[in-house]
């Protein structure tokens, strides 16, 4: 892999701290800013305080989802990218929502390279 980054900050979001560590670390060692936080209620609020460039987003959230979240962050920038990923299945009603929406979806398992195909992908 050998994606390089223009320097974007990235918000990684998910309730499994893990998995948002570990992408924040992917990203970091690529040249990306990235803030790991665990829930949409922490995304959006960050975002009140800063534009992010991206929001990589899990869509299973307990209580803010992070289509919600990614919503409501691209009300306040709209300019912000939103690249959604889930391990759960979607269906072309959902599909076609986040189309609409202009967010991009990821399905997991994630592997590092297709995250950062996905981030130097122009929207």
């Amino acid at each position: 892999m050998s994606a390089e980054s223009d320097g974007s900050t990235v918000l990684v979001v998910d309730d499994d701290k893990i998995l948002a560590d570990t992408l924040a670390d992917i990203l970091r060692k690529h040249g990306y800013r990235p803030i790991a936080l665990y829930s949409g209620e922490e995304a959006l609020e960050l975002a009140q305080r800063f534009r992010p460039d991206v929001i990589l987003s899990d869509i299973r959230m307990s209580r803010l989802d992070g289509i919600e979240a990614a919503t409501r962050i691209r009300a306040l920038h709209p300019g912000c990218r939103v690249i959604l990923f889930t391990a759960h299945p979607v269906s072309m009603a959902m599909r076609q929502m986040i189309h609409r929406l202009g967010f991009e979806l990821l399905q997991r398992p994630l592997r590092p390279e297709d995250v950062l195909r996905a981030l130097q992908r122009k929207s």
